[in-house]
């Protein structure tokens, strides 16, 4: 098995974590999604300006998972208020949690999911929530394992296609 190790981003990754995120949500939901939605998913979601610019969002943090220097998975974390509604005002929404499909069954997930919660903890959050589509199974029995529950739905618009994300939650 390959050495991983994570680590705290730095500006310089975004490049090769943006790769990443391509290329696993490519592999992920291409057989399900047109090549139309997918490329604007991507020139909205994935360009390299948008990245740099979430880099230093206020409140986010990104964490890397490194076989030695390659960049093979990611999680991003952030604060908003788009759950205050449900989970109150102290959340931090784990936004994003990539893993290269080479390094699938790798155990990269397991540890960039403890990280999140490191964090969240060390940062005296409540809750911790994230958005997963309805139709995307390895994700919710993966985030089922750590104890998220569902708690609602929100529109995850994919190109011209709105879908359906489940919001899950984890309280702290």
């Amino acid at each position: 098995m390959e050495r991983v190790t994570i680590r705290r981003s730095a500006f310089e990754d975004t490049a090769a974590m943006r790769e990443v995120a391509i290329r696993s949500y490519y592999d992920t939901f291409a057989d399900s999604n047109t090549p139309e939605n997918m490329e604007a998913f991507f020139t909205e979601s994935y360009n390299l300006a948008k990245l740099e610019e979430e880099y230093y969002e206020p409140l986010s943090v990104l964490y890397l998972a490194c076989d030695e220097e390659k960049v093979v998975g990611f999680l991003r974390l952030r604060v908003n208020d788009e759950v205050k509604n449900e989970l109150g005002e102290n959340t931090i929404e784990l936004q994003r949690l990539y893993i290269d499909t080479a390094y699938h069954g790798k155990q990269i997930g397991k540890h960039l999911m403890e990280k999140a919660l490191i964090y969240a903890r060390e940062n005296h959050y409540d809750w911790i929530w994230l958005g997963v589509w309805e139709r995307n199974f390895n994700a919710q029995h993966f985030y089922a394992k750590w104890g998220f529950e569902k708690f609602g739905e929100h529109v995850f618009q994919m190109g011209d296609d709105p879908q359906i994300d489940w919001l899950l939650k984890k309280k702290l």
